[in-house]
């Protein structure tokens, strides 16, 4: 189906519309969905690596490590269930119902990681301009209430599209496309306003005057004459105040970074379908499966708990190692200095 494959978030689309290098495979696994395999396979594992740390430590299961778990299993499926279909959409266009459900479950993608981000922003403005209600406020019972309907809402919004994509006949499908084209044009302005203007400008507020709150309060303390203790306690949770934020920023960032050229090709293709290269257009698709993998990186290696415990894990793996190295050694050593006497 001509439309769903060049107005869809897919490799597929481009593949339509932009002709493949003519060094391509003709069947099987093309060339240039094997650095997409090879992100799979890091997103795979690195987010899995941060559901398993969050989950198997109760130290760590507090309300904002609970929202990033939450987004590490957003990411984790990008690479469990989105890029398998992105590959196999890429792999065999003629299956377009793989490449529906691909451009559905990118979408479902797209809108899950903004509004987690907007969540994990809006806990981090709780907790900095409301510290000591932050417990009272930010709930475990409220928190899953909240990831639960940013589920829901990012998983109906993506489903939307099956009420006019599937009803194409072959008989009327001239008629057909262009009310889809017209539909998917209302649709793609409709989420990006929605749900990546709107968030954004939230987002850039709330981090805003976060970060100069904290400003201010870093003036308050070297104006005051308050005792060094106090001062050195307040520093330290300053920094890590800061950090928070920043890591809240970042995520923002990678995010515009990573899916605000895809929006741009999108919009470009609802007018002008082909006429962009295919790498220009195949580096764009790919860019976007990169917040799957940066994201867990940065709020992991900027969060100071999570970053503590896995310091501590590889410390203790390689104190292990080396422990078993060393037994390793002087049984080898105490063997040949115990061997047997050769006879006279």
């Amino acid at each position: 189906m001509a439309y769903q494959t060049s107005n869809g978030g897919n490799m597929t689309g481009s593949a339509d519309n932009h002709t493949r290098p003519e060094n391509s495979a003709s069947f099987g696994i093309p060339p240039d969905t094997i650095p997409t395999l090879v992100i799979m396979v890091f997103v795979l594992v690195i987010n899995s690596s941060v559901i398993l740390l969050i989950s198997c430590y109760s130290c760590l299961r507090t309300t904002s490590n609970i929202i990033l778990a939450s987004l590490a299993v957003s990411d984790f499926l990008v690479g469990f269930v989105g890029i398998p279909l992105l590959v196999t959409c890429s792999s065999a266009t003629h299956l377009t119902s793989v490449c529906t459900s691909s451009i559905i479950f990118f979408t479902f993608m797209a809108l899950s990681t903004v509004l987690h981000i907007t969540v994990m922003t809006c806990d981090r403005y709780i907790y900095i301009m409301w510290a000591l209600r932050y417990p009272e406020i930010v709930r475990r019972s409220r928190v899953f209430t909240v990831l639960a309907i940013t589920w829901i809402i990012s998983l109906g919004q993506s489903l939307i599209r099956l009420s006019w994509t599937w009803n194409v006949s072959v008989a009327t499908a001239v008629e057909d496309l262009a009310l889809v084209h017209k539909k998917e044009t209302i649709y793609f302005l409709f989420n990006i306003i929605v749900f990546f203007f709107i968030p954004l400008i939230v987002m850039i507020v709330l981090d805003a005057r976060m970060l100069l709150l904290l400003r201010k309060q870093c003036q308050r303390i070297a104006r005051e004459n308050l005792p060094a203790e106090f001062v050195r306690r307040e520093k330290k949770l300053q920094r890590r105040q800061r950090r928070a934020v920043l890591t809240c920023v970042l995520l923002l960032i990678l995010y515009v970074i990573f899916w605000l050229p895809y929006f741009i090709l999108e919009l470009v293709q609802q007018h002008h379908p082909g006429k962009l290269p295919y790498l220009f257009v195949i580096t764009i698709y790919y860019l976007r499966l990169c917040t799957s993998l940066f994201n867990p990186l940065t709020y992991t290696l900027r969060k100071y708990d999570l970053r503590s415990r896995v310091k501590n894990i590889f410390q203790r793996m390689f104190f292990s190692w080396r422990k078993d190295e060393s037994e390793m050694e002087y049984t080898r050593g105490t063997n040949l200095s115990h061997g047997p006497v050769a006879s006279v």
